[in-house]
């Protein structure tokens, strides 16, 4: 329970879901984690402390909004002096799901701008600070729904498909600094953005696959081994958590 001792970790995302199980299992783990969202109410609901004191650190953004990343990586900075592990997983879904020729230009800018731009801001700002820290792992929570297309979802699929090929381009860049770039792809979890889903719609989703629906903790346990020494021959991978779900028929 010591994997990350004197690591400091920022996860974004992190007041429920994935991003939640994540920043605790991270900080269980020995690491101060940086936990980032929106709502820092959700946050503080979700178990998350705000402020000095403890391994937990509760703090707001919008990752769309390269002035509020960029402050929030200075406080990273004057606060810890260093950042060994970002997790970049903040993400959201279209409003509604509906085939390509009626998305909305809001409800695709809204999605591309949380899922893919987020994600390369937070790269962009991180990265200065964790080549001073002297490497480090960043984790991009992309989608088994990048590498399999699925109806009624063409703006949550393409951010996460455009996030495989960051986190590749990153990889090469950034392996000379010791920063390794690496995605996890789940595939259904757990989280409430199933919440508002009909019993109907749940069963009709399942029905696609003989696949079970992967629990936060499990992608946090993978999350905990790419940010770990343990994986430090992994860079530029794609890690799959499906349950087989993209193994085959």
């Amino acid at each position: 329970m010591s994997r990350l001792v004197g690591k400091v970790a920022l996860v974004t995302g992190a007041a429920a879901g994935i991003g939640r199980a994540v920043a605790l299992r991270f900080a269980e783990e020995g690491a101060q984690v940086v936990a980032v969202d929106l709502n820092v109410f959700e946050l503080e609901t979700a178990g998350i402390a705000r402020g000095a004191g403890g391994s937990l650190e509760s703090r707001c953004c919008d990752v769309s909004d390269p002035v509020a990343v960029q402050v929030l990586l200075d406080h990273a900075r004057s606060r810890y002096g260093r950042l060994d592990v970002l997790v970049n997983n903040a993400g959201i879904g279209p409003r509604e799901q509906v085939p390509t020729h009626e998305v909305k230009l809001d409800d695709w800018d809204r999605v591309i701008g949380v899922n893919q731009r987020g994600a390369f801001l937070m790269m962009k700002y991180a990265l200065a600070l964790m080549m001073s820290s002297g490497g480090g792992s960043i984790i991009n929570v992309a989608s088994v729904g990048a590498f399999s297309a699925t109806r009624n979802s063409i703006a949550y699929l393409a951010s996460k498909g455009a996030l495989l090929m960051m986190t590749r381009a990153a990889a090469l860049e950034y392996r000379e600094h010791r920063i390794r770039v690496n995605a996890i792809c789940p595939g259904m979890t757990r989280t409430s953005i199933f919440d508002e889903v009909s019993d109907e719609g749940m069963a009709a989703l399942l029905a696609r696959t003989s696949a079970r629906m992967i629990e936060p903790h499990e992608v946090a346990s993978l999350a905990l081994f790419l940010a770990s020494d343990d994986s430090a021959g992994i860079t530029g991978a794609m890690q799959v958590i499906d349950d087989g779900r993209t193994a085959g028929v």
